[in-house]
């Protein structure tokens, strides 16, 4: 099933809780046309009914519902990660071939169910902003794992400890898989924000999420990063930036730096 809104909205994310809440297993977005999907397995029409209303309940919408021939969807959407540069990093899925020579620093991924490949523009920005910080022999906090992509990247640019956190176990468990396919160290921890890690500051702290986490966070974040620490933040919508901003600015933080991706901005601040 496949929903498209006559006005897409800036955010989709709560159109992704909506399938999810209707026991879809996952969601494919599209931007052109706008659109968010769900595969359903047969049996499953029971629930089509009441995922439309609640579809149509945001606002005028098509929705198209077709049967596709069964096929193993867990191997067949690999065909869409493919070896990518991203700055100085190559991102490699684990079943594609190393590509050598290279001169980049490989980071090789298999993430499951967890969220970054490095197709993505947030994911993409967050990496270019990373390579620009000093991390060698500094302590890191990744808010919002997902694959582990940042965290092992952060390890690759000479980090001494790296802590990392996602609310969903298969990020959780993603980041630890690849963290030792990789053979980085990363702690990697089930739980919300800085809750389930250690006590203490850190030199860099990294979140790749979406912008109300992002100002919630704010405050957290101030408290346990060190003086003129860089906190690295990613997953914002260009119309929610100013918001984003300042936020952090209330918090004690000043913009070092900017990126735009398409309708996404990452930055880099300084407490």
């Amino acid at each position: 099933m496949t929903v498209f809104p006559d006005d897409a909205p800036l955010d989709w994310s709560v159109w992704h809780e909506v399938f999810e809440r209707h026991g879809a297993p996952g969601t494919v977005e599209t931007d052109d046309p706008p659109s968010l999907g769900a595969y359903f397995a047969p049996g499953d029409e029971r629930l089509v009914p009441s995922l439309v209303a609640d579809l149509q309940a945001f606002g005028p919408c098509r929705i198209e519902s077709t049967w596709v021939e069964e096929q193993d969807w867990s191997e067949a959407w690999k065909q869409f990660f493919r070896p990518k540069e991203i700055g100085p990093f190559l991102v490699r899925p684990t079943w594609e071939e190393p590509i050598e020579p290279s001169s980049l620093t490989e980071i090789v991924l298999d993430p499951g169910q967890a969220f970054g490949t490095g197709d993505h523009p947030t994911t993409q920005m967050c990496l270019e902003l990373l390579a620009g910080l000093d991390l060698a022999g500094k302590s890191v906090a990744d808010i919002g794992c997902g694959s582990g992509v940042l965290s092992i990247a952060s390890a690759r640019r000479g980090a001494a400890r790296i802590d990392a956190v996602d609310l969903d176990l298969p990020a959780v468990e993603a980041t630890r898989a690849n963290s030792e396919l990789n053979a980085v160290e990363v702690q990697a921890f089930l739980g919300r924000g800085f809750e389930p890690l250690p006590p203490g500051t850190y030199d860099v702290v990294l979140s790749n999420i979406i912008s109300a986490a992002l100002i919630a966070l704010a405050p957290e974040v101030a408290s346990r990063l060190v003086p003129k620490g860089r906190w690295l933040v990613s997953g914002i919508i260009r119309e929610n930036w100013p918001d984003v901003l300042a936020a952090a600015e209330k918090s004690g933080f000043s913009l070092v730096e900017r990126k735009e991706g398409g309708d996404w901005v990452a930055a880099v601040l300084s407490r």
